[in-house]
């Protein structure tokens, strides 16, 4: 495994092709995430994912962490925030008071999270509090290559595109899996239609990027002006080339990790469908608020919001 030395002598070791670094001998407090604010938030930029092992901290010092990557934004979905910071979430595979069943299995298919706004998510942040001997993985997929290795045609075409995302659409409203179903007025007064350009310019780096997801599970409707055969295949096509082998990063859990991703260049998936009931995996969640998308191309325009006839 290479090593990257970073500035203020964090060791970064990294653990795929072209992107995750593990960061090295290094224990998250007050003064420790002063003293390299700046190289913590470089080396996000550089490896898109970052993990940092045996981190047993509370969850205030794990909420204080996350400031290194932008302001935490709350759960539109209130039965997943946690019941002392309001900003945080619980990940449970059980069967916790309040929840329905399907929340047992939240993030179980690619997706990059809050994907479905206005304004997308920056960083996502995870904690491992309960994690079981084996299963429970987390897998990453690195849009930003998979986009930079398609023909160039292909990726003129794509520039052009928008596409349309709201958080509670399914193809299939009898899919036991289909969001619309434990949404309240409040959260589906929060998660109104937006339509996003395709593809995106990462606000920090300048890379070009696709903001996609698979229909089911990850809040896509479809190709903004293109008929549902053509735009299903179009999405399902590029799913497969970004979910191949060697975009691929599979996370194995271990108690206490943190994890730390880049939501504006990744997907990313859970795999708690696979994982038998006894087997105990709880994470502490936190999300941090971007920045508006922007188009690669002027043509694709700006995000736009969808009024909800619903709401009219």
């Amino acid at each position: 495994m290479k090593f990257y030395k970073e500035a203020g002598q964090l060791s970064v070791q990294r653990l795929a092709d072209r992107f995750v670094g593990e960061i090295q001998n290094f224990r998250i407090s007050e003064s420790t995430v002063a003293a390299h604010w700046g190289d913590i938030a470089q080396a996000y930029l550089d490896h898109k994912v970052l993990v940092l092992r045996k981190q047993n901290i509370t969850v205030k010092e794990f909420s204080a962490f996350g400031e290194i990557f932008g302001s935490a934004e709350e759960h539109h979905v209130l039965a997943m925030r946690h019941p002392e910071i309001s900003t945080l979430t619980v990940l449970s595979n059980q069967s916790e008071i309040g929840r329905n069943p399907v929340m047992k299995y939240f993030g179980d298919g690619w997706h990059a999270d809050s994907s479905y706004k206005a304004i997308p998510a920056n960083a996502t942040m995870l904690l491992g509090t309960e994690i079981p001997d084996e299963g429970g993985d987390t897998l990453f997929a690195n849009v930003e290559a998979a986009f930079d290795d398609l023909p160039e045609l292909t990726k003129a075409n794509l520039r052009t595109m928008r596409m349309r995302h709201q958080y509670r659409w399914s193809p299939d409203r009898e899919d036991p899996w289909a969001r619309w179903k434990f949404v309240g007025e409040v959260e589906r007064r929060s998660t109104p239609e937006v339509v996003h350009p395709l593809v995106r310019k990462h606000p920090e780096t300048g890379k070009e990027t696709l903001h996609i997801a698979p229909r089911i599970i990850g809040s896509v409707i479809g190709v903004e002006g293109m008929d549902w055969d053509s735009s299903n295949a179009l999405i399902d096509d590029l799913m497969g080339h970004i979910t191949s082998e060697q975009y691929l990063y599979r996370h194995r859990w271990m108690p206490n990790d943190v994890i730390v991703w880049d939501n504006r260049c990744l997907l990313h998936s859970a795999t708690t469908r696979e994982l038998p009931q006894h087997k105990v995996r709880r994470l502490v969640r936190i999300t941090t608020t971007g920045t508006p998308v922007v188009a690669a191309c002027d043509s694709a325009g700006a995000t736009m919001v969808v009024p909800d006839p619903e709401f009219a």
